[in-house]
């Protein structure tokens, strides 16, 4: 896992090697085993990347080269098909130097350009400079696991690993977007290409960017969108994906560093464990946060489940005991390394553990990707409950009933967000409800905005349900082109990189994706459970009390702490004179929602949890310039 950063001017124009080497600075924490530099003979490109060191500790520093030097790569992730890519090359006159699977991708660009790039299986994001046509060539996995930020001008391309470097390289800040502010309330997080600053996006999953002297263009190399399911037994089904998962995992085992899991007790990592252990052997080491020494959040503690399931698997388990002053007095480290605000609470847990792991290997596997996969979230069977209803109830019953029960539950901000979700009409509509943290015209008072961009979010959302592959897949499509590219993932690399330890995702193998989205989505989530068909491929493979466990999830207790431990911080920061100096929310909105909570009148944590850490980033990144 590394850092990448860069300039190209493609017209007119040279960069300055003190820059690239104060943007690589930037994301040291992503590489802190090496640094390496290049600039093109006539200075209008120049290149940066920081290593952690996992395949070819020896020969794998980079910028690497091809063999007469004229095209050279640096790159972030793991290409985990690299030693197959590399004997066919080789079958067709390519000459390696190393061991590393990053050569492998410059001359798999040699011999068939940004269209070969769909053969890699893997996470990544890579730059090439290939001198002699004078053109830069980003790309990014098909899942969108590693980030790859980049801004264009009339001159020139930036990129980088993470917006505090890419704000190095323009070289000043730029604007905050109104209407990603608003996407961020509704949603936690930023969905899509366009980013919280205007004029920097990010590059989309499967996709690359070609820059040189006739200007810049954005492609597609690989289209991961469901089509309508293929006709396929479900029994064969079942057994391809736990053939798939399995190869999956033995893929990702390889490394030259010290390798270990994250263990919660849940059927995601447990079964990611039971894998390990399956293919490696003994001495499978596992790591769990118990958060018992919290108090008031039964939902979190899963030290039971995470200690049952290391001891079934027998693994080399290590364990950290968290406290309220430990999880708070990481805040302010959680914060200063989203490079855009995530209100994800799970942030915090994320960056312990993987403070914990870092301790002992240099490689973990997590287990992201599965519930939207295989249909894990409770909203996925509330939708299902959602069209039940609307197929045979009582015509405008469906309609009727959220409005009133809306009223009813005036003092229970989830039970409105769901009745919310229930009445909408429009499905892309009804699915962004199920997710929001706020209420649509509740934001609008905030920011004292009355532009339509719920209306915009909306309609951006409508795409991934018009596919041929079915209702459900649909949402799960949806959810995973943004709830899990955008929060979850993020969340993962910027929590893990902050430690520089790296994080592999075994469900997120692109082969393994499309197999899952060409099976029916009624074979993943029913009326009463969810991930029916992962749960009948890992039978025997993990306990039964661990498939048949309820879902729990990492759930601080934000109420309690924003009434004691964190009102302070809050009060403080989301005072009115704060308010007014930061110039995005209206003072007495927000007062409200905090006299709401303070008074016991509904629990509104995650609410104030979302502006409290926007405004604590917003501070945060005056001092990146």
């Amino acid at each position: 896992m590394c850092g990448i950063c860069g300039e190209i001017f493609f017209k007119q124009g040279s960069t300055s090697p003190e820059k690239i080497r104060k943007m690589a600075r930037l994301i040291e924490h992503r590489g802190p085993d090496q640094e390496g530099f290049y600039f093109s003979p006539d200075q209008q490109a120049g290149l940066g990347h920081r290593r952690l060191n996992i395949i070819d500790l020896s020969t794998g520093n980079q910028p690497m080269k091809n063999e007469n030097d004229t095209v050279v790569i640096i790159f972030n992730g793991e290409i985990y098909n690299f030693q197959e890519l590399r004997t066919d090359l080789e079958s067709k006159g390519h000459t390696f130097k190393t061991k590393s699977d990053t050569e492998a991708i410059v001359h798999l660009y040699e011999q068939e350009g940004v269209e070969g790039f769909r053969k890699m299986a893997g996470m990544f994001a890579f730059a090439i400079y290939d001198e002699k046509n004078r053109r830069l060539v980003l790309a990014r996995d098909q899942v969108g696991i590693k980030p790859l930020f980049y801004f264009a001008d009339s001159a020139r391309v930036v990129f980088a690993s993470e917006l505090r470097a890419l704000v190095a390289g323009i070289g000043k800040l730029p604007s905050l977007r109104d209407e990603a502010v608003f996407d961020y309330l509704l949603l936690q997080y930023v969905p899509g290409e366009d980013t919280i600053f205007s004029g920097v996006k990010r590059l989309l999953p499967g996709h690359y960017l070609i820059a040189d002297p006739s200007g810049v263009r954005t492609g597609k190399y690989m289209d991961m969108k469901p089509d309508a399911p293929a006709q396929a037994s479900r029994v064969q089904a079942v057994s391809e994906v736990r053939e798939m998962l399995e190869e999956s995992v033995r893929s990702q085992l390889i490394a030259d560093v010290p390798l270990g899991a994250f263990l919660s007790g849940g059927i995601d990592s447990s079964t990611i464990v039971a894998l390990m252990k399956r293919i490696k052997g003994a001495g499978v080491k596992t790591f769990s946060v118990d958060f018992s020494a919290l108090g008031g959040a039964t939902e979190v503690n899963e030290t039971f489940w995470s200690k049952f399931a290391a001891e079934y698997f027998k693994t080399e388990h290590c364990q950290l005991s968290v406290s309220a002053a430990d999880a708070i007095n990481c805040f302010d480290q959680v914060v200063a390394h989203l490079d855009e605000p995530v209100a994800d609470p799970a942030c915090i847990p994320t960056y312990l553990i993987s403070k914990l792991a870092r301790s002992e290997v240099t490689v973990v596997l997590s287990g992201e990707g599965a519930d939207e996969l295989f249909g894990g979230y409770l909203r996925y069977r509330l939708e299902r409950l959602a069209m039940l209803l609307r197929t045979f109830s009582v015509p405008g019953l469906v309609r009727f009933l959220p409005e009133k029960l809306i009223s009813a539950f005036s003092n229970n901000a989830r039970a409105r967000k769901a009745l919310r979700a229930f009445a909408a009409k429009n499905p892309a509509q009804r699915h962004i409800l199920w997710s929001s943290v706020f209420p649509p015209e509740q934001i609008r008072q905030m920011l004292g905005s009355k532009e339509p961009y719920f209306e915009n979010l909306v309609s951006s959302f409508e795409d991934f349900f018009s596919g041929q592959a079915g209702h459900f897949n649909n949402i799960l499509w949806a959810d995973f082109c943004t709830w899990l590219a955008d929060d979850l993932l993020v969340k993962v690399d910027r929590m893990s990189m902050a430690v520089s330890l790296e994080a592999r995702v075994p469900y997120l193998d692109h082969r393994l994706v499309q197999k899952v989205f060409s099976m029916p989505g009624e074979w993943k989530t029913g009326l009463l459970s969810g991930k029916k068909i992962f749960k009948d491929a890992v039978s025997g493979l993990i306990p039964d009390s661990i498939i048949n466990r309820k879902k729990a999830g990492f759930t601080l207790p934000l109420g309690k702490w924003f009434r004691n431990e964190l009102k302070g911080l809050a009060m403080d920061a989301l005072s009115p004179a704060a308010l007014k100096n930061s110039g995005v929310f209206e003072t007495q909105a927000v007062d409200r929602i905090l006299q709401d909570h303070l008074s016991g009148r509904d629990d509104l944590s995650l609410q104030i949890f979302s502006i409290l850490l926007f405004q604590l980033w917003k501070d945060r990144i005056k001092s990146w310039v």
